[in-house]
Order: C-alpha cells, then sequence, then structure tokens
C-alpha cells in the first residue's frame, strides 16, 4: 500500500460490517478541519438541520429561542449582506421549520439538539501517525469518537500512552487488507454542540444523495 487514499475504502468497509455505521464521508470538511472518514449510524429518528455552513450554524444559534428579534438586530450579528441574510438564509432557516417571520421580526420556533447516534471520524496516515493523532484532537469538537488508522508496520513506533490519555483510538491495516482496533476510543463527552450540529447536517444531506443515487 503506498497512498492513503487506499486504505480509506478498507477502512469504510471495516466502519460498515464491523462497527455498524452506515452513512459514510471521505475527505469531510467540518469546518475545523478535514478528517478522512466520518460516519454515523442511521435510523429513522434522525434529527438534522439542513446549515450551508459552519457561519449558519452560530448565527441561528444567536437567535433568542422563542423571542422576537428584528431583522436589523439579526443583521449586526451576521457576516452577509441583507439580500443574502433575508432572502437565502433566513429563508432556509423558515423553510427548515427553524424560523419564523411575522410583521415585526424573526422568531426561533425549534430549540437546536445533537442526533443520539454517535460520530466517529478518522485520520489515517501510512507512517506519520503523531500528524494523524493531532489532527483526529481537533475532531473532538464534533465526534463522538475519534481514531488514528494507520500500516501494521508502523505500529512499533507508536506511543500507545498518548492515545489513551486523550482518548483517541488506533485501528491498523495489514498488508493484507484486514483492519483491528489497538486501542479502543473512548466517547467524547465535550465535543461542541454547534459543531456537531452542523455535522449531523452534512452526513443527513449524504444519507439523502445515497438514497437518491440507489
Amino acid at each position: 500500500m503506498r497512498y492513503e487514499k487506499e486504505m480509506l475504502p478498507i477502512l469504510t468497509d471495516y466502519l460498515l460490517n464491523n462497527m455498524g455505521y452506515s452513512i459514510i464521508i471521505n475527505e469531510f470538511d467540518s469546518g475545523y478541519g478535514i478528517a478522512d472518514i466520518v460516519a454515523t449510524i442511521d435510523s429513522q429518528e434522525y434529527d438534522y438541520y439542513p446549515f450551508n455552513n459552519l457561519i449558519d450554524v452560530f448565527l441561528l444559534n444567536s437567535i433568542p429561542y422563542n423571542k422576537r428579534i428584528l431583522f436589523e438586530d439579526i443583521h449586526k450579528i451576521s457576516p452577509y449582506s441583507e439580500k443574502y441574510l433575508k432572502y437565502v438564509v433566513l429563508k432556509g432557516f423558515i423553510e427548515g421549520g427553524l424560523l419564523i417571520e411575522d410583521d415585526i421580526g424573526y422568531r426561533r420556533i425549534k430549540r437546536l439538539s445533537v442526533h443520539k447516534n454517535p460520530i466517529v471520524a478518522i485520520e489515517a496516515k501510512l507512517t506519520k501517525w503523531k500528524k494523524a493523532f493531532f489532527q483526529a484532537i481537533r475532531y473532538k469538537k464534533y465526534a463522538d469518537f475519534c481514531y488514528v488508522a494507520i500500516l501494521e508496520r508502523s505500529l512499533k513506533n507508536v506511543d500507545f500512552d498518548m492515545f489513551k490519555e486523550h482518548n483517541i483510538g488506533l485501528l491498523v491495516v495489514t498488508p493484507s487488507y484486514f483492519v483491528y482496533p489497538v486501542i479502543k476510543a473512548k466517547r467524547n463527552n465535550n465535543k461542541n454542540t454547534l459543531f456537531a450540529l452542523y455535522a449531523n447536517g452534512v452526513l443527513f444531506k449524504n444519507k439523502n444523495c445515497m438514497m437518491i443515487c440507489k
């Protein structure tokens, strides 16, 4: 195996068949780094919000729940032009059932909650395990479980204590394309709700795409 991208289908198969994750994205841009693989478990109760970017998540969260706010006040905390804010961003929130508009202003009508099924993020490297390790730590912003995946020949160089101290899991890919865990990731209880909301939305849109393409 010569390239990191060759590891991705092997790891994807492992997530599907060994860990039960069914919604999987490669090169996942969370707004806080790009993970090689991010996945979650599908369910009928998948709660999501179709945000266009991370800025929209923070903007919606700044609008008080069940309390009216003027357009001018929203624009003050927004990086967008008045036209784009009103006819793209806020219109999208309204169509998504998150916001309502009346003659006076806007009111957020839904509390923001993160989907209960776990999100896993994996950073894969052929040999540079330490670089992957620090990238995986960043993914704790939104992921419940974070892993580094390396080739088996690089295992002898790894400092296992670093992984255990930061609750990062370690997966190994063998020359025969078999994957096995050396260290199981522990659940991250300190993820950022807003980053997790955005990740949920991206994963759900990927699920819809897979359904359409089938």
